[in-house]
């Protein structure tokens, strides 16, 4: 588990157990640090228009992700859905879990 003895100093033991229990639900979860993904703003900043979203993009990157699952549609509709392999909730829990998932508002 990268970095996660120093979380406990910086966020806080709470932050850290749920931290913790996120990575044990998904083993092959890593954390990426912001040394890590901020390598990648000056690439990745024009392919979208939200600024808020950049340390994700760039943390996708940074961690060679497979995967980016979110259900911001405005997102996987910028110029970056070109280099990223967007799926929602259900799509994860179905093609990547093999588990049956539902269908909820807005596929939230």
């Amino acid at each position: 588990m990268k970095y996660y003895h120093g979380l406990k100093y910086t966020k806080g033991k709470d932050f850290t157990s749920l931290v913790r229990l996120y990575m044990m639900s998904i083993p092959s979860s890593e954390m990426v640090n912001d040394f890590e993904w901020n390598v990648f703003i000056d690439d990745w900043k024009y392919f979208i228009a939200d600024i808020d979203d950049l340390p994700h993009i760039c943390s996708y990157f940074a961690g060679e992700a497979e995967y980016f699952v979110t259900a911001n549609r405005r997102l996987t509709e910028m110029k970056i859905k070109e280099h990223v392999k967007f799926m929602s909730s259900k799509e994860f829990i179905n093609d990547v879990c093999c588990i049956d998932g539902i269908d909820t508002v807005k596929g939230i």
